[in-house]
């Protein structure tokens, strides 16, 4: 077989390719994306196949390089629309299964804005359901989200909360007359953590520790940064959130 050099070079690159690729789209992402996965490896599929006819002279070796490279073509454009589709339908997806945070914790990015969340939920708090969680991700104008709701006993939120003792910059405790101040700070009711007035009720006894608030601009919070901590000792209740926007 003439050219087994090129061949040589063009599968293991393609390959290679393949195998970044099916591990981004099913382990780097909010959802698995088989077939996607799939449909990149037929070129791949279809380029081992010429080889092997090849090596059986059922092919001329120059229709063979001819195919390859429509092959090689067909194999770049897909990867492209793949990767477009898949970037929009991730960029426009959002979890909030509790069972899924850790995965989540592990591809979600910032760690700069993300370092105060636990990286696994214990099982003990997951087996009783006193846990909620969202994430999404930052795409185009739209914000990250990252969102954890759940319960523990006084002592242990008290000792999760003085890890990160140094990193506080300000703790406000909160009450009915000043429960909007934390406005100023960019600090607003979660997203989808709280069913009806669950968040004005946290609100009564809550005490935040705001470890990051950064607006675009001075008073201007169309973009911004917050990072904070919030605890409910009544309710024993820890909420953690990071928002990038």
């Amino acid at each position: 077989m003439k050219y087994k050099k090129f061949y040589i070079i063009v599968l293991s690159i393609v390959i290679i390719n393949y195998i970044f690729w099916f591990y981004q789209l099913n382990f780097c992402t909010i959802n698995p994306h088989l077939l996607q996965s799939i449909i990149l490896a037929i070129p791949i599929t279809f380029m081992i196949s010429i080889v092997w006819l090849l090596k059986r002279e059922k092919i001329k070796d120059m229709l063979g390089i001819i195919i390859t490279i429509g092959l090689i073509v067909i194999s770049i454009v897909l990867n492209f629309f793949i990767l477009v589709f898949v970037a929009v339908e991730e960029g426009t997806s959002y979890e909030n299964n509790p069972l899924r945070y850790e995965h989540i914790y592990n591809i979600a990015g910032y760690d700069t804005y993300t370092y105060q969340f636990p990286n696994k939920i214990p099982n003990d708090i997951l087996d009783s359901n006193k846990v909620r969680f969202f994430y999404c991700p930052q795409f185009l104008q739209g914000g990250f989200n990252l969102e954890l709701l759940f319960e523990m006993d006084h002592g242990d939120i008290d000792s999760y909360i003085s890890n990160f003792s140094h990193d506080i910059q300000k703790e406000i405790e909160i009450n009915s007359e000043n429960k909007h101040d934390l406005n100023s700070y960019g600090i607003h009711e979660p997203r989808f953590l709280f069913n009806n007035n669950e968040y004005d009720n946290f609100l009564k006894e809550a005490k935040f520790y705001i470890l990051k608030s950064e607006p675009y601009e001075v008073n201007n919070w169309n973009h911004g940064i917050v990072q904070y901590m919030a605890k409910n000792e009544l309710e024993k209740r820890l909420l953690i959130v990071t928002q990038v926007w």
